[in-house]
C-alpha cells in the first residue's frame, strides 16, 4: 500500500499555510512548503519571485538570522501588479510572520515610531 504522491501534493497545495523561511538572507527553496507554494502560484511566479528577492535583500541588509514569511501575503502583494515596481519596505515587512523578532533588527523609519510610545521614541531620537 503506497501513498499516492499526486494525492499528497494536492493536499499539500490545498491545506499548506505556505510559510516560507528566509535564513541568512536566502529563501529555503527546497522545503515541501516552498515547493507547494511555487506550484500553487506558478502563474504569478515572476512577480512573486521579485517580491521574495526584495525580502531577501531587506533581511540580509539587516543581518536577520531567520525570518518566517507568510506566502499568502506575498501572493496577495503580487496581485497588485508590482512586477515593474518595487514594493515598499513596509509592504515587505507586513509579510513577515515573526515581525516582533525581526523588527528589532530592521530599521524602517515609518514603522519605528508607531504605537503608544511612538511619539516619545521619535522625540528621544531627535
Amino acid at each position: 500500500m503506497g501513498v499516492d504522491a499526486r494525492h499528497y501534493d494536492d493536499l499539500m497545495d490545498e491545506y499548506s499555510l505556505h510559510n516560507i523561511i528566509i535564513r541568512k538572507g536566502k529563501c529555503l527553496d527546497e522545503t515541501p512548503e516552498f515547493i507547494s507554494f511555487k506550484r500553487t502560484y506558478l502563474q504569478r511566479w515572476a512577480s512573486i519571485s521579485y517580491i521574495l528577492m526584495n525580502l531577501e535583500k531587506l533581511l540580509s541588509q539587516s543581518d536577520v538570522e531567520m525570518a518566517y514569511i507568510d506566502g499568502t501575503k506575498v501572493a496577495d502583494l503580487s496581485r497588485e501588479d508590482l512586477e515593474l515596481e518595487k514594493p515598499s519596505n513596509e509592504e515587505l515587512f507586513n509579510c513577515v510572520i515573526n515581525s516582533d523578532e525581526v523588527g528589532k533588527s530592521i530599521r524602517i523609519p515609518s514603522l519605528m515610531f508607531k504605537g503608544l510610545d511612538g511619539p516619545i521614541l521619535a522625540a528621544t531620537v531627535i
